[in-house]
């Protein structure tokens, strides 16, 4: 299985970092980890490929775009800021409207990402008890790469536990990959 992990947080060493590390041991096979760290620019609404195929901003995104034709699974992970996910991965997340262009605006019958699985793994502190909006945000996210969620794992309460000492976090962090796997099999 091929998997390729968005990063969202900022925090390189963190408690989103950890929850990926635990799914990529799990899951085994290859893995990539995109960083959303400000190195791929947000779209900017030109709207060049409303006419004509590619994008007018030229940077790492065409490494993601190979790289999402590649994967099997495509795993969203990021820390909930304001119920959301949090910005980093969103400004990466605008430049998939290149998809939606080329699917419904362009009708671009060569355009296709076909399909594959997608998960979430997710961290919040604080007062966050709803994490509801934000995977409903990953799911649109999700779709736009061409992947249907199968699942969510998260570690609450980082604030006062890290995830590295979340049990909870760490038990569905298993349970997802256990899916994951079960779902690669029976493919």
């Amino acid at each position: 299985m091929k998997t390729l992990v968005f990063n969202g947080s900022p925090r390189k060493n963190g408690n989103t970092a950890h929850l990926i590390e635990q799914l990529r041991e799990r899951l085994g096979g290859e893995s990539t980890v995109i960083q959303a760290d400000g190195s791929i620019a947000p779209c900017k609404d030109c709207r060049r490929c409303y006419f004509k195929p590619g994008c007018a901003i030229h940077d790492g995104m065409e490494k993601v775009w190979k790289a999402l034709s590649e994967a099997d699974l495509v795993v969203l992970a990021f820390p909930v800021y304001i119920n959301q996910p949090c910005g980093q991965l969103l400004t990466l997340a605008t430049r998939f409207q290149y998809a939606y262009v080329s699917r419904y605006i362009r009708k671009d019958p060569s355009f296709s990402l076909g399909k594959r699985k997608g998960a979430v793994l997710l961290t919040a502190g604080g007062s966050t008890k709803d994490i509801d909006s934000a995977v409903d945000t990953a799911r649109e996210i999700l779709k736009l790469c061409g992947a249907d969620l199968s699942g969510v794992a998260c570690a609450l309460h980082t604030d006062k536990i890290p995830a590295w000492e979340d049990l909870d976090a760490r038990e569905q962090v298993r349970k997802l990959a256990a899916i994951l796997k079960l779902s690669e099999s029976e493919s």
